[in-house]
C-alpha cells in the first residue's frame, strides 16, 4: 500500500487522514461504500466513518456543507474518491 498523502481542497481533513492510514481491507471497504447508489452521501459518510473508526461528528463538521448544513454531494465525493485513489 502507498504512503502517499492525499491533498484535499483546502487542508488534510479527519476523513482523508484516516484513509491515507487505512489498510486494504478498509480501502476496498471505502471504495464499495462509496460506489454503492442506494444510500446518500450522508449515509456513506457514516459507513466510511464507522469502517475507519473515527468520529463521525467531526467528520462531518470538516465536509463541505451548503447553507443549510447539509453536506455537499458532488464535493465530498471528490475529496473521499481523490483519497482512495491515492492509496489505491
Amino acid at each position: 500500500m502507498s504512503t502517499t498523502t492525499v491533498e484535499t481542497e483546502a487542508t488534510e481533513t479527519t476523513l482523508t487522514q484516516a484513509i491515507n492510514n487505512a489498510n486494504d481491507v478498509q480501502v476496498d471497504g471505502a471504495w464499495a461504500i462509496l460506489k454503492y447508489k442506494e444510500i446518500g452521501i450522508y449515509r456513506k459518510v457514516a459507513c466510511i466513518s464507522e469502517l475507519l473508526d473515527i468520529n463521525f461528528r467531526e467528520v462531518v463538521d470538516e465536509l463541505p456543507q451548503d447553507e443549510d448544513g447539509r453536506i455537499l454531494d458532488y464535493k465530498t465525493r471528490h475529496i473521499i474518491h481523490d483519497a482512495l485513489i491515492a492509496v489505491s
